[in-house]
């Protein structure tokens, strides 16, 4: 009996390795399943995602036969009849691929490997770890599968990375002088993707570097009016000073290194050697959207001497996007160097320790370890201007001492928490974005056509999503790949809010992990000797689901805590400090709604939920409610409760969120007029 194949490869056509030689599978039906398990290796399938990706024409009460017999058919196929690779499980498939297995994580491998050789300075190693990569592509992803939407969106994400990697090969190359020998290939690419900004870049510096300025110039010139013809904008700010470098003949442009973009996203262990001006930031996301006076307002301060800006926002509210876009925008201000470094304060233990932070920067700027005072000096001579990023920190314990140390640097600060404690910080808060530019970002994810087609359920999905960029960029996503779902259906399903938690979600990124990371940030922190500080704040959280308002007073959650109203506010400005509450007003907080569904979802054995909630609605009903500890009624002041209410109302109406708020208000009504009448 043949033994099942222990290879298969994607980048290509769909083949297996028998022992002896590549084969192909014959049937169509076979092939999309073997390429969607492959995608997916190592990993559960539902089988009702299978059968919607092989028969996309509709549904059939002969789902479980059809799909199994398929299954059946490719493990022959593949010489796995016994199911030893192609594993059957409770509620779906499984394909088991051994290390080394399949050509698509071999690259990914490689590609992971050639990033990091390059962020540590070994630049011939990146290139060859680039190059291995390549190599192993045979043709377009999955050329012999038919192009069900999953597929095409795989195959697009898949030739987007190898064009990356070509232009991280190209850039080490041009770093390594070795322009002469790439300008065919750099020529031929460019042809082949006009828009690529970046590869005009390598251009313009291969042929300036070969003795090639007006070549260079020109190439600047064509991408110019292709762009304004297209698209009616001018290149990015970088072309254009690249452009008048060469216009002055820099001579830093003949610097190897006077190049090299890359990310610093874990600790280095080697050090690189000594550059003039890192720049080692993510790419920025372009377009930019929603978030245009945000970005000047960060640009204007850092650009006049601020040191230190912090923003802080609730999870997903495009925090890092916004602080990278800065950073890029900031170059001319940063001569001397900008820096990019992921703190991971969200992810509980793996967040970065300050020492591991300082090795980094360290790394960044060629310097050796020892003092740290005298090693950012002697990275950073008195008078030189350098910026860097800390992204997602946790609070200020995390970073308190590597800002002080490294007096030469401006930093750049996110949170989901404000950071406190430390001097000469300027703070900026992230809120939700603008109807309009949640549009536009759906726009931009989905296609203007498509979603100006329905507007209407465009707005409602906005609304469902919280106007989020996070959430929005996960719904777009998700339209984007499904182009046979219409924006309603999409919307009725994200409208209801226990389904939004899961439907809103990308492979391993989804809104409720994102929300659960705030919850962490709560259940993570310590109050002396009572204990959790966040078990309270959880406790609030999980009562606030089930009393499911959009807007809560102070008063109110005193009422619903059975607490005093100073504990209730204390409580409330934590849950807004870790992005779930937004504060309206000094005494009065939204609710997201998809915090609520999460909030609904916490375990905990307290039996009183429901005479919690009957506390408050006494109070709305204008009882005096029997609380355990003493509240003042009297701050309970009524017309602005029932303004409040119907301001949720008027808010639920434009966002589609469905919420017992019916009740209370028929409930203030009647008080209302009960009052008036006693009043005459």
């Amino acid at each position: 009996m043949r033994q099942p194949p222990v290879k298969f490869r994607i980048l290509g056509s769909v083949e297996f390795h028998d022992g002896e030689k590549w084969l192909p599978v014959k049937a169509a039906k076979q092939r999309a399943l073997l390429a969607v398990l492959l995608l997916n290796a190592n990993h559960l399938v539902p089988a009702q995602q299978l059968h919607s990706e092989l028969w996309s024409d509709g549904s059939s009460s002969h789902v479980g036969s059809l799909l199994a017999g398929c299954v059946w058919r490719l493990r022959a196929a593949i010489g796995d009849s016994e199911g030893k690779s192609l594993l059957t499980r409770p509620t779906g498939y499984q394909l088991a691929v051994p290390s080394g297995g399949l050509d698509l994580l071999e690259y990914e491998s490689l590609v992971a490997s050639g990033r990091t050789q390059r962020a540590s300075g070994n630049l011939v190693a990146a290139m060859r770890s680039f190059s291995a990569a390549l190599d192993l592509w045979r043709g377009a992803p999955l050329a012999d599968v038919a192009l069900t939407s999953s597929i095409m969106a795989e195959s697009a994400r898949l030739e987007e990375s190898r064009l990356a990697v070509m232009e991280a090969k190209l850039g080490v190359q041009i770093a390594l002088g070795e322009h002469e020998d790439i300008l065919p290939e750099l020529k031929l690419l460019v042809a082949q993707h006009p828009l690529r900004e970046r590869l005009h870049e390598y251009l313009m510096t291969a042929l300036y570097r070969t003795g090639q300025q007006a070549e260079a110039l020109g190439a600047y010139r064509d991408l110019h009016h292709l762009l304004a013809d297209e698209l009616g904008i001018d290149p990015s700010r970088p072309l254009r000073e690249l452009q008048q470098r060469i216009l002055e003949e820099d001579p830093r442009l003949h610097d190897r290194s006077a190049r090299q973009e890359i990310t610093a996203g874990a600790p280095v262990g080697t050090v690189a050697p000594a550059r003039s001006a890192p720049t080692l930031l993510p790419p920025r996301r372009v377009p930019f959207v929603g978030r245009e006076s945000e970005l000047d307002k960060i640009v204007g301060l850092l650009s006049e001497g601020r040191r230190t800006v912090a923003v802080h926002g609730p999870a997903g509210s495009g925090k890092s996007a916004l602080a990278v876009g800065a950073a890029h925008a900031l170059a001319g201000a940063f001569p001397d160097g900008r820096v990019h470094v992921d703190m991971r304060g969200t992810t509980g233990s793996a967040a970065l320790r300050p020492e591991q932070a300082r090795e980094m920067l360290l790394a960044a700027f060629g310097t050796e370890r020892g003092s740290a005072e005298a090693a950012y000096t002697g990275a950073v001579p008195a008078g030189r201007r350098v910026l860097v990023v800390l992204d997602d920190v946790r609070d200020s314990a995390q970073i308190q001492a590597l800002v002080t140390e490294a007096a030469g640097f401006s930093f750049l600060i996110t949170s989901r928490s404000p950071i406190a404690g430390m001097d000469g910080l300027t703070h900026l808060r992230l809120g939700r974005l603008t109807e309009a530019a949640s549009l536009d970002l759906l726009r931009q994810g989905v296609g203007a056509s498509r979603i100006d087609a329905e507007l209407s359920a465009a707005a409602e999905l906005v609304a469902s999503c919280d106007h989020s960029p996070f959430a929005l960029r996960l719904a777009a996503d998700r339209l984007a790949t499904r182009p046979d779902w219409t924006v309603a259906e999409f919307a009725r399903y994200v409208a209801e809010p226990h389904q939004r938690l899961d439907f809103l979600a990308d492979g391993d990124v989804s809104l409720r992990d994102s929300l659960m990371a705030s919850l962490r940030l709560l259940s993570d922190t310590a109050d002396g000797p009572d204990g959790p500080r966040g078990t309270a704040a959880v406790a609030a959280l999980r009562r606030l689901g089930h009393l499911d308002r959009t807007v809560v007073t102070v008063t109110a959650l005193a009422v619903l805590l059975g607490t005093t109203q100073g504990e209730a506010h204390r409580l409330a400005e934590r849950l807004v400090d870790v992005g779930l509450l937004e504060s309206l007003a000094i005494d009065r907080y939204r609710v997201p709604p998809s915090v609520r569904a999460l909030a609904r979802e916490i375990p905990g054995t307290d039996h009183d939920d429901a005479e919690a909630v009957q506390r408050v609605a006494d109070l709305d009903a204008g009882a005096a409610p029997d609380l355990p500890r003493p509240v003042h009624l009297a701050s309970y002041r009524r017309d602005r409760e029932r303004e409040t209410l119907g301001a949720s109302a008027a808010r639920d109406r434009a966002e589609g969120v469905a919420e017992p708020l019916g009740g209370a208000r028929c409930v203030l009504s009647a008080s209302g007029s009960r009052s008036a009448r006693a009043q005459s």
